[in-house]
């Protein structure tokens, strides 16, 4: 693998192992001589490495772009694919990954600082499905290390072919209940959300130990119903006593290969009293966009996210997303996407049934 790969894993490990605006730049040189369809789009725009002198004029790919060409700097060895839009699943965009390590050293360094910082190890529930039955998701790959790093003995799945297990899943949390040991859901939100309704519907509600926490993503696509966040907060607290302040929503994308967080965690056991947000890793920047001109907006202005991912070394490391936020302090607030943009996420294959049109398909999803 190129050296450059290092360099990042190195800054991922360590902050002060580099700087982020000289390895922003070098990673722009590096897929600019080594991705045919980006240099291209880089000189139609008439940037090149010998022109851009800083990380935030690094020309950024338009998401659409992962469904039209193969932006890659060399052999991938993993192809995440996007799960699927309202258009079909042959529509799918195609991230891929010459080095895996720079996807599996970024997702997990994140999810220690903003979902386990208090915590080496604890019991997790997934929702989500194991990377053997939907080998086309990058989010259960995630999940995958997640439960190999950071999962206590009585860890496990509670998910199938058929949807949400949830007989299985009510008599883990029990369990949970009488030993005393806090567990961790892991979740799309469809899931959670069909979750919640059952347990409604069947009057069963727990009383999960301290330190119980959950983490959600993918919006509410596949759900019986939209729910807000402040609804889902609230459901979590009823069904199963666990305090918003333990709720993390996570923020990805299937063409990043680093993750958003909810800094509820965080801010709690660092002491920080803030208001929610998305905080990510030190080695992405994301940057608001005018969505007409594609200039940064004013302070507090409302525009595209434009993310810049040194974890993405080997395939685009600026990607132009099709989301709506806002700045907010240290992070960004998510508020939806842009008009007219395409239904997907995650939760369009996680939230039930397995989709036969992935079942052993090739690459990876979010």
């Amino acid at each position: 693998m190129p050296p450059l790969y290092d360099r990042v894993l190195a800054f991922i490990d360590d902050a002060g192992a580099d700087r982020f605006e000289t390895l922003a730049l070098a990673v722009f040189a590096h897929q600019f001589e080594h991705c045919a369809p980006y240099r291209e789009y880089c000189r139609s725009r008439g940037r090149t490495p010998e022109s851009v002198a800083a990380w935030d004029a690094i020309p950024p790919v338009p998401v659409i772009a992962f469904k039209h060409a193969e932006i890659c700097c060399g052999t991938p060895v993993r192809i995440f694919l996007s799960s699927g839009t309202t258009e079909g699943a042959e529509h799918r965009s195609r991230h891929c990954i010459p080095d895996l390590r720079l996807y599996q050293r970024a997702a997990l360094a994140s999810l220690r600082r903003l979902l386990f910082p208090d915590v080496a190890q604890m019991r997790l529930l997934s929702l989500v499905h194991r990377v053997d039955d939907l080998p086309s998701s990058s989010l259960a790959q995630m999940i995958a290390w997640a439960m190999e790093t950071f999962a206590t003995a009585r860890s496990g799945y509670v998910i199938g072919a058929h949807g949400v297990d949830v007989e299985a899943f009510v008599s883990a949390l029990r369990e949970a209940e009488r030993d005393g040991e806090p567990v961790c859901v892991l979740a799309t939100t469809g899931a959670l959300l069909r979750v919640l309704d059952d347990c409604r519907a069947q009057g069963v509600a727990f009383r999960l130990p301290h330190g119980s926490r959950l983490m959600d993503t993918g919006g509410d696509k596949g759900a019986p119903r939209p729910m807000s966040r402040n609804g889902i907060l609230h459901a979590v607290w009823s069904t199963f006593a666990i305090p918003g302040y333990f709720c993390v929503n996570e923020y990805g994308m299937a063409e990043l290969s680093s993750q958003y967080y909810d800094s509820v965690i965080a801010d709690r056991v660092h002491g920080r009293h803030r208001a929610r947000r998305k905080l990510g890793p030190y080695w992405m920047r994301t940057v608001v966009l005018d969505p007409d001109t594609l200039v940064p907006v004013t302070p507090g202005g409302r525009g595209l996210l434009c993310h810049f991912d040194l974890a993405n070394a080997g395939s685009a490391m600026a990607v132009l997303s099709e989301d709506i936020g806002e700045q907010a302090d240290d992070g960004f607030q998510l508020l939806g996407r842009a008009a007219g943009a395409e239904l997907r996420g995650c939760s369009l294959n996680a939230a039930g049934p397995l989709p036969t049109e992935v079942r052993g398909a090739p690459g990876f999803a979010d």
